[in-house]
Order: structure tokens, then C-alpha cells, then sequence
């Protein structure tokens, strides 16, 4: 996939090297329970794992891309997770690349691809209360909020969870058939 600014690759293992560094910037795990990964070799087995592409039961699909600028350069990761016609998604932007449209470029191009290229039906993304950056960004792609309640990876934490249906997008894809048979 690609963005004006991005090309969005597969995550795979050879990642691992590229974006260590980047993610040992502990400014990245403010707002939920993730850690920097203690050595290359264990990010590299977990992106073996993720570049399967597929949970081991069968159960969810797992599409993890790194986010390349033209130039070369990493600015972060983004995931999704589906489970049926749910979405769950999420993102990381390396600190250097905040506040610069990354997240929101990324994200939405994510989006819609996952409600027109997949069978997904609605989009789920739970973020910390206090993470305004990502609320605002959630809610200038169409993100509605439904829910807030006790996080469960931060004791002591609020979690809001927002939901952005793909009906706009499921409506593009039957007049697309309906066009081109």
C-alpha cells in the first residue's frame, strides 16, 4: 500500500533491524502496557510470527506494516487485527515523526483499505483517555466514541473505545460490482 508521503510494507522479519532502535524511545508506551523489545532477536521472532499473517488458531488475521517515507526513512508501524467483520487497529509513530500527519496518513489509508478490501464491516480502536493526539485522530477519520471504562492492560487507566462503521465504503464496493460485473 501507499500514502502521498508513505509506502506502507508487510511487516517480515528483516524489519526488525530497521526499527529497534526507533522503538526503545519510551515515550511510545505512555499510554498503553507495551515495552521496548529487550534485543533484535526477540523482534525479530515476533515479526516471524506476525508475518504469518494469521493467529495461530485460525481465528484472527494479522496485518502488521512498517511505514517507510519515500526516502528511507521509518516513521512507525501500524496493525490491524480482524475477527470476523471487526477491525481492531492500532499504530505507533517514532517520536521524531509526531505532529506531522503520519498517523492519520497511515491510518486512513489502512482504513480504507480494511472496508474495501477486506471483509470487514466495522473498525475498533481502543486508546487511552489521556492520548489526545490519537483521539483527535481517530475522530478526524470518522470515529465515533461508544465506550469508557477501567484500561485493561493499565490498571488505574481509562480507556475510550471508538468505532467507525464501513458502510460508506460497503456502498462504493456494490455500485463498483454494479459498474464493473
Amino acid at each position: 500500500m501507499r500514502t502521498q508521503r508513505l509506502r506502507i510494507e508487510p511487516l517480515v522479519e528483516s524489519h526488525a533491524r530497521k526499527l529497534f532502535h526507533a522503538l526503545q524511545d519510551l515515550r511510545l508506551y505512555r499510554f498503553y502496557a507495551g515495552q521496548p523489545p529487550p534485543t533484535i532477536g526477540e523482534l525479530e521472532r515476533r515479526y516471524a510470527g506476525w508475518a504469518k499473517r494469521i493467529s495461530p488458531d485460525g481465528s484472527q488475521i494479522w496485518l502488521n506494516y512498517a511505514l517507510r517515507k519515500d526516502d528511507g526513512v521509518y516513521v512507525g508501524w501500524i496493525q490491524a487485527t480482524i475477527a470476523g467483520d471487526v477491525a481492531t487497529i492500532g499504530y505507533d509513530v517514532f517520536p521524531d515523526f509526531w505532529r506531522q500527519g503520519y498517523g492519520s496518513e497511515a491510518c486512513g489509508r489502512l482504513v480504507r483499505a480494511l472496508c474495501t478490501e477486506a471483509p470487514v464491516r466495522r473498525v475498533v480502536a481502543m486508546v487511552d483517555s489521556e492520548n489526545l493526539a490519537s483521539i483527535r485522530l481517530l475522530q478526524r477519520l470518522g470515529f465515533e466514541p461508544v465506550w469508557t471504562g477501567p484500561s485493561e492492560d493499565m490498571p488505574g487507566r481509562k480507556d475510550h473505545r471508538f468505532e467507525r462503521t464501513c458502510a460508506a465504503e460497503a456502498i462504493s464496493r456494490t455500485a463498483c460490482t454494479q459498474l464493473h460485473p
